[in-house]
Parts: C-alpha cells; structure tokens; sequence
C-alpha cells in the first residue's frame, strides 16, 4: 500500500503541471491526506467485524487527539494514549 501511495505521488509529481492547478484546488488536495487518514483511524477504531464498536480504543483516541491539538510529542502522546487504553479497560 505504501509503495502505491509513493508511486501516485511520484506521477502525479512528475505528469501534472501545479501551475494549471487552482489555489482552492490546491488547498482541497493538500487536505486530502490528513482526511484519508482520519477515516482509516476512525474506521480501525469504532468497528470490528463490520459492526460500531465503542471500547477502550475510542477513549485512547480521545487522549491521543487532546494530546496532538496541544502539541506534546509523539512519544508522549503515544504513551498517553496507550495508558488511556489500558485504564479503561480494567
């Protein structure tokens, strides 16, 4: 998967020219990765065989959000995250 997301980057680089592209239609593209990323977090999170599933994940995605919007370091944020995870459920 990765290798096709390099190798689109990669073509898209090479065969578009950026200056045909419009300022909004930039800044659609730009945003872009971060909301395919978040619907495959939400995705991993709130389901499990197909069906919405709210437990310990939901709550050490919470922690993890907090701690990205006050912009803690990723070690810190992970281990937050992962203590949060591990409290609710026990």
């Amino acid at each position: 998967m990765a290798l096709g997301v390099l190798a689109q980057r990669v073509i898209g680089a090479t065969l578009i020219d950026s200056d045909r592209i419009g300022v909004r239609s930039r800044r659609v593209l730009d945003a872009l990765p971060l909301a395919v990323i978040a619907a495959v977090i939400g995705l991993a999170t709130l389901s499990s065989d197909g069906e919405l599933e709210i437990d310990a994940r939901v709550g050490g995605v919470a922690v993890a959000a907090l701690c990205a919007s006050r912009r803690l370091p990723m070690f810190v944020t992970v281990l937050a995250a992962a203590t949060a995870t591990t409290v609710i459920r026990f």
